[in-house]
C-alpha cells in the first residue's frame, strides 16, 4: 500500500471519485460528505465492488483506478493506476483533523501508481487515464448508432418488434448503424441457445432480414451468468463460483431472485464463453453487449485458487473475445471498467437511463443511486469523462417518446444533452412508431456523433456531480440554479 499525507483543511477540497464498475456512482462532492453505501447487501454485489466498498464515514471517499482532490483554484492532486491488466486499483481518501490521508492499495500483481500534484486537475487526469489506456492498448473504434430493443419491450421482446422498429427506421432514413437484440429472446439466463416461448423465432433468424434492410445485427448476452433453473446450472453446477461451504453461490437479484456466475478460472468455462460468443456470431452478429460482467469477479472460491479476482474477469472477458473474433465489436456493460480496457471496444459508463428522472426513495433512503433512472445516468456518465481514451463511452439511450414516459420535455433534452457531451455510442430505445414530429427531430439530434467534451472547471457543481463543460452546463438538483432549471441543461452554451 502506497501512502500520502496531505497538511491541508479537508474542508477545502472536493474529491472525485469513479466506482468499481459500469452501474457504481461517480461523484464530485466535499471531502467531507459521506459516501453513501446501500442498505441492500444484493446491492453491494450488483452496484458495487464487495470487496471494497464504501465505508458510510464521513469525510472518507473510495475511488476505483483513479482519484482526485480538487482545491478551490481547480489545482489539486491526481492519483492513477499505470496498468489494470491484472489488478484492481483501490484508492481511499480519508479527512483526518486538518490533514487528508490518502492510501492506494493494488490487489493483485503489484502495479505502479501515481501521485501527482497539479495546478490543472482536469488535464493531468485526462493524461494518466490517456496512459492507462496507451499501455493496456485501448481499443477505440468509430462510435456506433443503436437502436436497442430493452427499454420499451424488456423482456417481451418479439422477432416482429425488432423488425417492425427496424422499417419503421428505414422509412423514416433514421441513421442508425446497429439494431440490437436485448434481453428476452433466450429461454432461461445461461440458457442462449434456446429460444425464449414468446420471442416469435429464434436470434439466429433476425441477423439476415436486418442486413436486407441495411442493419448490423447486435446481440444481448450475460455470459457470466446462469440462473438456478436454466439448463446450464443443471448441466455445470461444477462450473459456477462457490462459497466457502462449497457451495454454488447465490449472488445479486434479478429475473426474479438470485442468480449464479460462472467460474472463469476452469478450462470448460473458457471453452464454453469461447464457442458462444463464436455461435453468436455464426448466428450474424458482430455487435455484442455483454452485460452483467461483474460476475466473473466476485470474491468466492475458485477452480484455481492461484488466480486473482482481476485475472479470473480478464481471462473471462479475452476468452468473448477469441471466440468473436477480433473484428467483433464488444460493448461492456455492468463491467469492471479499467479492467476491460483493450478487450471491449465500448462501455456502458453510468447506471441505466430510463423515462423517470429520479427514483429517490431508492437513492436517498436506501443509498443506492446505482440503479436505472435519468438523474443518475447523468450523474456518473458525466463525471467519467476521461474515460474517452479507455474505450468509446456509452452513456446509454436518449428518451425521446412522449409515451410510455415520466420524462418531462426538459428532461429529455437534458439526456440528450449528456450524449453530446460524453460522445461515444449513441443509442434509442423508443418504439419508432409511438414518436411524433418533435421526438423524431430530437432522435436525428441524438443520432448526431459528436466528439467528447472537456468539463471547465471541477470547483463548481449543480448537483455532486461534473456538470459545466464547454458545450452544456447541467443542473442536476431540484430547484433552479441561475439561468439553469431544475433538472435542465444550457444546451449549446
Amino acid at each position: 500500500m502506497a501512502e500520502w499525507k496531505l497538511n491541508i483543511d479537508p474542508a477545502t477540497v472536493r474529491v472525485l471519485i469513479s466506482g468499481y464498475q459500469s452501474w457504481s456512482e461517480a461523484e464530485l462532492r466535499p471531502l467531507t460528505d459521506r459516501q453513501a453505501v446501500p442498505l441492500m447487501q444484493w446491492r453491494h454485489e450488483q452496484g458495487h465492488d464487495p470487496a471494497f466498498l464504501p465505508s458510510g464515514e464521513a469525510g472518507v471517499w473510495r475511488s476505483h483506478s483513479v482519484l482526485a482532490l480538487v482545491r478551490p483554484d481547480g489545482g489539486g492532486w491526481v492519483g492513477a493506476a499505470r496498468d489494470a491488466t491484472h489488478s484492481f486499483i483501490h484508492w481511499e481518501a480519508r479527512a483526518e483533523g486538518q490533514t487528508v490521508r490518502v492510501s492506494g492499495t493494488v490487489e493483485g500483481p503489484a502495479v505502479e501508481l501515481t501521485w501527482d500534484e497539479t495546478g490543472d486537475v482536469i488535464g493531468t487526469l485526462e493524461r494518466r487515464a490517456a496512459e492507462l489506456g496507451q499501455n493496456m492498448h485501448a481499443r477505440t473504434p468509430a462510435p456506433q448508432r443503436v437502436w436497442c430493443s430493452w427499454y420499451s419491450y424488456y423482456r417481451d421482446v418479439t422477432l416482429d418488434a425488432m423488425l417492425e422498429n427496424a422499417r419503421l427506421a428505414r422509412e423514416h432514413g433514421l441513421p442508425f448503424d446497429v439494431f440490437q437484440l436485448d434481453d428476452g429472446f433466450q429461454a432461461d439466463l445461461g440458457d442462449w441457445f434456446t429460444a425464449s416461448d414468446h420471442f416469435g423465432g429464434h436470434a439466429r433468424d433476425l441477423p439476415a432480414e436486418l442486413n436486407e434492410l441495411g442493419f448490423t445485427a447486435g446481440l444481448w448476452l450475460a455470459p457470466f451468468l446462469a440462473s438456478p433453473t436454466s439448463q446450464l446450472f443443471r448441466d455445470h453446477p461444477d462450473w459456477m463460483l462457490r462459497g466457502k461451504d462449497d457451495l454454488p453461490l447465490a449472488v445479486g437479484h434479478n429475473w426474479g431472485g438470485a442468480y449464479h456466475a460462472l467460474d472463469t478460472t476452469h478450462p470448460e468455462v473458457l471453452a464454453w464463453l469461447r464457442e458462444l460468443a463464436a455461435t453468436a456470431r455464426g448466428w450474424g452478429y458482430p455487435y455484442l453487449k455483454l452485460d452483467f460482467l461483474y460476475g466473473a469477479a466476485l470474491p468466492g472460491v475458485r477452480h484455481d485458487p492461484s488466480v486473482g479476482r482481476a485475472q479470473a474477469y480478464r481471462n473471462g472477458l479475452q476468452a468473448l473475445r477469441d471466440g468473436a473474433g477480433e473484428d467483433a465489436f464488444l460493448l461492456g456493460c455492468g463491467a469492471p471498467l479499467a479492467s476491460s480496457v483493450g478487450i471491449v471496444d465500448a462501455m456502458r459508463t453510468g447506471p441505466d437511463v430510463a423515462p423517470l428522472w429520479d427514483e429517490d426513495s431508492r437513492r436517498i433512503w436506501l443509498g443506492d443511486a446505482t440503479g436505472p433512472s435519468a438523474r443518475n445516468a447523468l450523474h456518473t456518465a458525466l463525471s467519467r469523462w476521461y474515460q474517452h481514451s479507455w474505450y468509446q463511452p456509452d452513456p446509454d439511450v436518449a428518451i425521446c417518446r412522449r409515451e410510455l414516459s415520466l420524462l418531462t420535455a426538459t428532461e429529455r433534452h437534458t439526456v440528450a444533452a449528456m450524449l453530446d457531451v460524453v460522445g461515444g455510442l449513441r443509442a434509442s430505445s423508443d418504439p419508432i412508431a409511438m414518436l411524433d414530429e418533435e421526438g423524431l427531430a430530437l432522435l436525428r439530434r441524438c443520432l448526431e456523433i459528436s466528439a467528447p467534451d472537456r468539463p471547465t472547471t471541477l470547483t463548481e457543481s449543480f448537483g455532486g456531480a461534473v456538470t459545466h463543460f464547454s458545450r452544456a452546463r447541467f443542473n442536476l438538483t431540484d430547484s433552479r440554479v441561475g439561468d439553469v432549471p431544475p433538472h435542465g441543461a444550457q444546451w449549446p452554451l
